[in-house]
């Protein structure tokens, strides 16, 4: 498989946060759209056994997440709680060569992530009031605003370039997440540019929310991350809801016994919706690291 980066520029609010898995689903619903439900089936076909596309979290420009693990294998002073829990950020060359102690905070790397709570207000468009009582009865919309962001692509051999870059420009157009209709979560996107990286070692970080498969790690250090899924597209209009996914959060570490090549870890999602042929994207894309004392 080939790993690709492209970083967008948002052009609007975002009121869904920038996850792997998310966008997954948004990519394969612009494969249907820009290249037909015929293709989008062919590539699914084999998605349990070989994914034809894994997507990662929007990250920070030039940057990756400090690793998900406990302080002292970090190097963190454990003194210094509060201060750690903001240094999220290091250097892909400071994480493969495991130099945990540059991990960088928002500030220190110019990153500018924002969220605003806009307060709206549920309205029965058939009798124009709120509810029967006729109560008010507001909610807050969250809205994030954020710098650019690296997204990085695994691809298989079965999809091209150009296929994902016909599908991406359908997504940066419409809008990714809630509120597309209105114009949030629109972005531009720089040339996709081929990333090569040192993929020998015996631990590994995962880009996105994943789930473990049966080829699991020796030891695997994570934070829980719950999805509540929704269908997109036309299937939104029957039952919109899916059953929850508790998965590994963007982050996770895994540690292997011997030095080994790994590219991507976990595996596909399915049965959770009552549509059959829905898939969710349970695999994460990996990025070497080193851990002195795994």
């Amino acid at each position: 498989m080939t790993l690709y980066k492209t970083t967008i520029t948002p052009r609007s609010n975002f009121t869904t946060p920038l996850k792997g898995d998310t966008l997954f689903g948004q990519i394969c619903w612009a494969i249907r759209y820009a290249l037909g439900e015929d293709r989008l089936n062919e590539l699914l076909k084999d998605y349990e056994k070989e994914p034809f596309l894994i997507v990662s979290d929007g990250l920070a420009s030039g940057y990756l997440p400090k690793p998900s693990m406990p302080s002292h294998l970090l190097g963190e002073n454990l003194d210094l709680k509060k201060e750690n829990r903001k240094k999220i950020w290091l250097s892909i060359e400071d994480l493969q060569s495991g130099n945990f102690k540059n991990v960088k905070t928002n500030d220190e790397i110019g990153y500018e992530l924002n969220e605003t709570a806009t307060i709206k207000n549920s309205i029965n468009y058939l009798t124009f009031t709120t509810d029967d009582s006729g109560k008010f009865a507001p909610y807050a919309l969250m809205e994030m605003k954020f710098s650019k962001q690296d997204i990085y692509f695994l691809l298989d051999d079965k999809f091209k370039l150009g296929e994902l870059e016909k599908a991406f420009e359908v997504v940066s157009k419409s809008g990714y997440g809630k509120r597309a209709s209105i114009g949030k979560g629109a972005f531009e996107y720089s040339d996709f540019e081929k990333v090569t990286i040192k993929k020998s070692s015996n631990a590994f970080m995962a880009l996105s929310p994943v789930v473990l498969g049966y080829d699991g790690p020796r030891e695997f250090y994570y934070e829980p991350f719950t999805r509540f899924g929704k269908h997109g597209g036309s299937l939104a209009n029957v039952n919109p809801f899916k059953s929850p996914i508790l998965m590994a959060n963007s982050g996770s570490v895994a540690i292997y016994d011997e030095i080994c090549e790994k590219e991507h870890l976990g595996k596909a999602i399915s049965g959770h919706s009552a549509n059959a042929n829905i898939v969710h994207q349970g695999y994460a894309i990996l990025i070497a690291t080193e851990i002195k004392d795994a």
